[in-house]
């Protein structure tokens, strides 16, 4: 494996040297700090228990001090503050870094990690999957159906790409517009107020003032979106009765009678009987942002993803 070059104190006797670190000493090392042993490093990277601890202690002599220390007897170890200090330096960085090593080496990852929201993957990916393995017959796609933790989850490096509401605004994560779409008024048809269009917009949001409103988690860009709009519209905050994980959830509590709410307009069967629905041209539309990591934009899947997403959501 390639080394990567740093420069420090050699042997802890003053002069500053040029070093060469071998990645491999810093994974192990970084493994082991995690799980408190050798052994379960050494399993992890399927190298043996010795191989495991003379990476540590190599590290430990470049480094020029002790960084870990086994009790006698004991399978388990622990950190010395030189270790500690190291470890915490290395961090959610290296982990990045390791878990994204074989995408960069000539797109020879066979997984691609996806961000999510469990709507629009119901709605839109089945179709970009087939757009997209018409090209990449060979590329596993794992799907996380989330929302409100996809920065995170991007910068924790469990996932590659995202496709999301939200505007990221970490420097190590880019983003590029895919499009935009329209929020809908939806309410149960048994409530038998008057149809769509009848009355002036604000009276008609008027009526909804004291029943139930369903919407989405805490977090959730359509729910502060929508709470913003209706409590102007309404004159007083909407009462919030219920509120679920996703779009496909708040319908579902919506056709059973339990509330009205604020969905995007192409989650709504405007043929199924139990609702009523208005489309609110009035309200911003959402914006729908693809994501990935900085560092991975030249991979040619990455790119083919993103231009499978837009054909579908532009």
């Amino acid at each position: 494996m390639d080394s990567v070059g740093t420069s420090g104190k050699g042997g802890g006797r003053g002069g500053e040297r040029a070093a060469k670190v071998d990645i491999s000493l810093l994974q192990t090392f970084h493994l082991v700090a995690r799980t408190g042993s050798f052994s379960a490093a050494s399993r992890e990277l399927n190298i043996s228990y010795q191989s495991a601890a003379n990476h540590v202690r190599r590290l430990e002599q470049m480094y020029g001090a002790r960084l870990i220390e086994a009790e006698k007897g004991s399978r388990r170890v622990t950190l010395t503050p030189q270790g500690r200090a190291l470890h915490a330096s290395l961090g959610a960085e290296l982990e990045t870094i390791l878990s994204r090593i074989s995408v960069l080496l000539h797109d020879v990852h066979s997984v691609l990690r996806v961000g999510v929201p469990q709507a629009l993957f119901h709605h839109f990916f089945p179709a970009i999957l087939h757009e997209f393995r018409a090209e990449a017959p060979d590329i596993e796609l794992a799907f996380y159906e989330r929302d409100t933790t996809l920065e995170k989850m991007m910068m924790d490096g469990a996932l590659d790409a995202a496709v999301s509401e939200r505007s990221f605004s970490h420097p190590a994560i880019t983003q590029q517009l895919l499009g935009s779409y329209r929020l809908a008024l939806v309410w149960p048809a048994e409530w038998n107020l008057p149809d769509a269009g009848a009355v002036p917009l604000g009276d008609e949001l008027r009526a909804f003032r004291e029943r139930p409103f369903v919407t989405y988690e805490a977090g959730q860009m359509v729910r502060q979106h929508t709470l913003d709009y209706l409590g102007q519209r309404m004159g007083s905050p909407p009462h919030i009765a219920t509120s679920a994980s996703g779009s496909t959830s708040v319908m579902r509590l919506i056709e059973a009678g339990l509330g009205y709410g604020v969905v995007p307009e192409w989650i709504v069967d405007t043929a199924n009987p139990a609702v009523k629905m208005r489309l609110l041209h009035e309200m911003e539309p959402m914006k729908l942002w693809f994501a990935h990591t900085a560092f991975l934009g030249g991979n040619r899947f990455i790119g083919l993803l993103q231009r499978c997403c837009r054909t579908a959501l532009a």
